[in-house]
Formats: C-alpha cells, structure tokens, sequence
C-alpha cells in the first residue's frame, strides 16, 4: 500500500470514526413556552416600485428551558434544531440574554446555542425571535417543532 493510499484509508477510518462519536441526546424543553403563545405571520411592507415583498415575519419572545440534569459537570454542545416539514421554509434569527448563544437557523438545519460544560440542572435563557418565510406560507395554523440536542464531548 503506497502512502497516498495509506492516507486516503487513515483520514476514511478518521471521518468514520466523527460519525461515530456523533451521537445526539435530545433535552427535554417541555417548559420551555412563547410569549404570546401564539403568533401570527405579517406580510413584509412592500418596497418603493415593488409588486410584493413576498415575504412573511411574525416576532415572538421564547422563554427557554432545557432540562440538563442528566447531563450536569459533562462538557458538550447544544444545537436548537428546527426540522424540515412539507410546508414552506422558515427562518429564524434570535438574540438571547447571554445564557445562549445568538444565531440563524432554516428549516431542516441546527445551529449552536451553547458549548462548554453543563452547568446545572437546566439551561435557562430568553430569545427575542424573528420568524420569516416567504409568501408560499399556505397555513393559518402551524406549529413549529423547534427542539435541543446535546453531543457529549
């Protein structure tokens, strides 16, 4: 086996390995809530000389609370994961108080909210967020099923 081979079989068992280890534990935020407990999308103002902006938003207040007991003095990161459904994209942006981390999130995708070492028997913090989606918003009902993961270091 020459060494380019060796290599391209050394950096396979390493990227097989990272797959691996990435084992999320999905946290209970049951007592997580929205303030107001629902919201309803707006249309976007339209732009000097433009048909239609196209675009929805709503903005809610999330007071957040992940349950981190099983998981306290264990050092990790923890993504808020929002999965794909069949209806349109949403994107959601949020600043927080500190606790957590700010960020940008789409459907189908997970961001980072917190790295480091579990401090305690929950995780609280407020997120002020904006949610926008384009105009193939189609539902006067939706429930966004927006969760937390921990990958343990």
């Amino acid at each position: 086996m020459n060494l380019s081979s060796r290599l391209l079989v050394g950096m396979l068992g390493v990227l097989i390995a990272g797959v691996a280890l990435a084992n999320p534990h999905r946290l209970d935020d049951s007592l997580s809530h929205t303030v107001p407990p629902n919201v309803q999308m707006q249309w976007l103002p339209m732009a000097r000389g433009q048909a239609s902006s196209g675009d929805m938003e709503a903005w809610v207040r999330v007071n957040i609370r992940i349950d981190t007991r099983d998981w306290v003095g264990r050092s990790g990161r923890i993504y808020m994961v929002l999965p794909r459904d069949q209806a349109s994209n949403i994107e959601a942006v949020w600043t927080t108080q500190g606790r957590l981390q700010a960020g940008r999130l789409v459907s189908g995708e997970r961001t980072l909210v917190y790295a480091g070492t579990i401090p305690g028997a929950t995780l609280e913090d407020q997120m002020q967020v904006r949610l926008r989606s384009n105009a193939d918003w189609t539902s006067n009902s939706r429930r966004l099923n927006f969760h937390f993961e921990l990958d343990v270091d």
